[in-house]
């Protein structure tokens, strides 16, 4: 068994001899390097081990299992808990390179008391490693949650040490004292590379911090959301403590008081490729340099940070000498660099760099001195996504080109594409008004997006609920959902504008800057106003197409009301909405046209569908159907003005009193090939008059329940003129009607039209009815062109016909990607990951879906919620019937 390890070991290094397992061969592992000697190999299995060790000298290998096992997860498995009894690991004996610990958690330890130097202080130091005068070797290792009162170094403590740590993360460490994840001193020289040091916390180095000459390196090294109750939130240097640092990222970090990513204090460090963003202090949010340093940076990118008094980006003082070449300062508040007032002079040195403002950009409070090279410039970085932390360039971006000898500025090369410059501008609630409005960096308000977009452009939503305040600034500008992009019909009902939680109308559109908007694709539901639940149109003539107003109430237009607008409205399905006037729609002034609208289940006391005052509107091919007036005008009360309604269904409506289907008081109605049918009312129950003009051509009033016409006598003279139309009953009682000039056309009729099915309100046509070849043309009368196998065509977002699995997207993706699928039937279904070996990852879903579009997020992490390595992954879709799945790609 041991020549085996001893064959997988000698890939690891060459020098060890002898393996020992634990707890197999031994109960513990201190146990085990008790047991060992030079060159030999101890391989714990997973477990929590409650102990601290110790390395006594030894040039041995301490390592789990997780590289002969190929699963980085034994790492979190394998556990070193010192139970707040001292140093979890020390080295203190002149351990060498050799000296090598790999895959462990260390926590829960709370320092050893040490006096390293030798003065007879005794202090707390390195809760999770103590070491002094060596140089192991610490790999892949969790180093979290231990602690350093009094003392320093939560995470880790180098005295006259110089440990090699490689892939370790250091995390959640604590001290009231110095260095929360790290503390060196007196001449450490310490290596990092490809480490993470995240939310440890100090007084004075939230990250790390060095002193004493201590000249630490670090390559690819980051430092996020640390916390320095006074200064140093990510690193702080003092004392001659020169790091050498290179591809070092300082993100999220903060500080009470002096530098929130970096607090430099009498030392010369030198960076190269580093990243200084999104960090917090009083003053010196990004940098904070002081007491004669001497800095130099290259291809630094310091961005987004915050000074809640001086020098959001950097600030400079007391004699202190920076160098900074091919750097970005952007968006640091309204000084990128800013110099103390008083105090020894500052010198800065700066030249192919990007400086916003330039030279306005730096306050050297008449303090110093600023070598302000030739070569630096001030345009937009083009940040791939820097709201999310994304500070790679676009491809268009000038500072791939504007460095030294052409070359790059900034910490990283280009990482996406060009910058968004239209036609096409994405928001997402989930996005940030600092992107560029692409679909891979979307804007989050609808407002930006239309600060952005020109004559021409189009803006798509993603899919949620929208409740902002809506100007088109006078531009020819389409806003939709991405229905139409990805042919998803669905996500006309998933993307919707609702009514803030104090209520109000779900949009308004008001004044001629809005004369050029379309919007289409999109639903509002649930709006609340006087006027207009759904949407308001107010003085401005916008195209609104493919939209659902639903559930919405006024006093006056439940689901749009339109003011003094000649609106072209298309295809649009507007139900189950309330109002006093005009359930569905209030129509006042102007001449808007309908065409291709769906009316059905509104309520009002006036026009259940639809109220009109003074007017002149047209609505063609539409349905106007099942709407109730509680008091008149079950489908439409026109209050005065002209109207033309063509090629409509006025069906199964209901207006009590009278005007089951259409109220007319004085003003001007011209109906043609129009099918009343089904609509009820006292009287009246197809339409009713006072004192209008009213035509009816090439239509259709059959099974309707109440007399078809009423006109009061008391009301004034109305004029009726039927042509070409079939009347259930005849003109008799037309003509005995008091009140009304009848005048009577060619070729009215009085024959059963033949409805495919009356009592299924289903109105179309017969083969063999009257009605087929009996218009002016010599064609159908009514509305209905269609046979009894089909049905009329009204706007609503279609069921799934088929299981449909679609490509994730973003794809591939990092840190998480989303995964659409239809499905055609009620049942159970379930929705998991796995990888190329066909192990399961993660089950996303397993439950009962009803028919329609669905999506799932994944973030990349699996059941147990530990994020998974980069490479392909399959996703299936199954149900009781079928299985689907694809593959997809996680990048890091």
């Amino acid at each position: 068994m041991k020549k085996y390890y001893l064959s997988c070991l000698f890939l690891l290094s060459s020098v060890f001899t002898e393996t020992y397992f634990v707890p197999n061969d031994f109960n513990t592992i201190q146990s085990a390097i008790n047991g060992s000697a030079n060159g030999d190999s101890i391989i714990v299995s997973a477990g929590e081990y409650t102990e601290s060790i110790n390395f006594l000298g030894k040039e041995i290998f301490v390592s789990s299992r997780y590289l002969l096992d190929n699963d980085s997860t034994l790492i979190g498995l394998t556990v070193i808990d010192a139970q707040q009894n001292g140093s979890v690991v020390t080295f203190k004996n002149n351990e060498s390179e050799n000296s090598i610990l790999q895959g462990f958690t260390l926590q829960n330890g709370n320092g050893n008391n040490e006096d390293p130097d030798g003065n007879g202080s005794f202090y707390t130091y390195g809760g999770g490693i103590y070491c002094e005068g060596s140089e192991p070797a610490i790999k892949d290792c969790i180093i979290q949650n231990n602690i350093a009162n009094q003392g320093g170094g939560g995470g880790i403590f180098c005295y006259n040490a110089s440990p090699s740590f490689y892939g370790c993360m250091i995390s959640g460490n604590l001290t009231d004292d110095v260095g929360g994840g790290l503390y060196t001193r007196q001449s450490s020289s310490p290596q990092f590379f490809n480490c993470t040091f995240y939310n440890n916390t100090s007084e004075f180095g939230g990250g790390c911090y060095l002193r004493n000459e201590s000249s630490a390196y670090m390559e690819d090294v980051t430092f996020q959301e640390n916390t320095a109750n006074n200064s140093g939130g990510g690193i702080s240097l003092k004392d001659d403590s020169d790091l050498v640092g290179n591809k070092i990222k300082l993100i999220g970090n903060e500080a009470d008081g002096l530098g929130g990513g970096l607090y430099i204090n009498n030392a010369n460090p030198d960076f190269s490729f580093l990243l200084i963003a999104d960090n917090l202090a009083s003053s010196g949010g990004g940098i904070y340099i002081r007491n004669n340093s001497t800095v130099s940076f290259s291809n630094a990118t310091v961005a987004n940070n915050s000074a809640g008094l001086y020098g959001d980006g950097m600030y400079l003082r007391d004699g202190s000498e920076i160098t900074i070449v091919n750097s970005i300062f952007w968006n640091n508040g309204s000084n990128q660099v800013y110099f103390r007032s008083d105090g020894n002079e500052a010198e800065l040195n700066i030249d192919y760099s990007l400086v916003q403002d330039l030279e306005d950009g730096i306050n050297i409070n008449d303090n110093g001195d600023l070598n302000w090279g030739d070569n630096n410039i001030d345009e937009e970085p083009y940040f791939c996504n820097s709201p999310a932390g994304n500070y790679f360039l676009r491809e268009n971006s000038p500072c791939l080109v504007s460095g030294q000898e052409n070359d790059l500025i900034g910490s990283f090369e280009s990482g996406c594409g060009p910058i968004n410059t239209g036609p096409l501008w994405y928001v997402d609630l989930n996005g940030n008004d600092q992107n560029d409005g692409s679909l891979e960096s979307p804007y989050e308000s609808i407002e930006r997006a239309m600060t952005s977009a020109v004559d021409g452009d189009t803006i798509r939503l993603f899919s949620g609920t929208y409740t902002e305040l809506l100007d088109f600034q006078s531009k020819e500008v389409v806003l939709e959902s991405r229905a139409f992009e990805l042919g998803d019909m669905a996500l006309i009902q998933e993307t919707n504008f609702g009514s803030s939680m104090v209520g109000g109308s779900c949009l308004v559109l008001s004044g001629a800057s809005n004369n050029n908007a379309i919007i289409r694709g999109l639903s509002f539901r649930g709006g609340s106003e006087p006027n207009g639940g759904g949407i308001v149109v107010s003085n401005c003539s916008p195209k609104l197409s493919h939209l659902i107003i639903e559930d919405n109430n006024a006093e006056i237009g439940g689901g749009l009301y339109l003011f003094q607008s000649d609106a072209e409205l298309s295809d649009l399905t507007i139900r189950n909405n309330g109002a006093n006037f005009g359930g569905g729609i209030y129509i006042s002034g102007g001449n808007p046209l309908l065409n291709n609208v769906a009316l059905e289940n509104n309520i009002a006391y006036w026009g259940g569908g639809i109220y009109s005052q003074n007017s002149e509107f047209d609505i063609v091919n539409s349905a106007i159907t099942m709407n109730e007036a509680l008091i008149e005008g079950g489908a439409l009360y026109q209050n005065n003005g002209i109207g033309n309604i063509s090629w409509t269904a006025i069906q199964d409506n209901d207006g009590s009193d009278y005007g089951g289907a259409i109220v007319v008081n004085q003003a001007t109605l011209d109906l043609d090939q129009i099918t009343f049918a089904g609509n009820t009312s006292g009287v009246g129950s197809a339409v009713a008059m006072n004192s209008s003009v009213v035509s009816i051509t090439n239509s259709i009033l059959w099974f309707n329940n109440g007399s078809l016409f009423y006109a009061a006598a008391e009301s004034g003279l109305t004029s009726l003129e039927i042509a070409f139309t079939n009347i259930e009953g005849g003109i008799t009682s037309i003509e005995e009607m008091t009140g009304v000039l009848l005048t009577l056309g060619e070729q009215n009729m009085d024959l059963d039209p033949q409805f495919c099915d009356s009592q299924g309100s289903v109105y179309n046509l017969q083969e063999s009815s009257p009605c087929l070849i009996a218009s002016s043309s010599d064609g159908v009368l009514g509305a209905h062109e269609l046979d009894c196998d089909e049905v009329l065509s009204v706007s609503r977002p279609p069921v799934p016909s088929k299981f449909s699995l679609y490509q994730n997207y973003p794809n591939p993706f990092n840190p998480s990607t989303e995964i659409r699928f239809e499905v055609f039937e009620f049942d159970t279904y379930e929705l998991s990951v796995f990888n190329l070996n066909g192990q399961l990852v993660k089950t996303l879903f397993s439950n009962f879906k009803v028919p329609g579009s669905h999506v799932v997020t994944w973030n990349a992490r699996d059941r147990n919620g530990v994020k998974v390595p980069s490479g392909v992954y399959l996703y299936l879709l199954k149900n009781s019937k079928n299985q689907e799945s694809k593959k997809m790609i996680l990048m890091k």
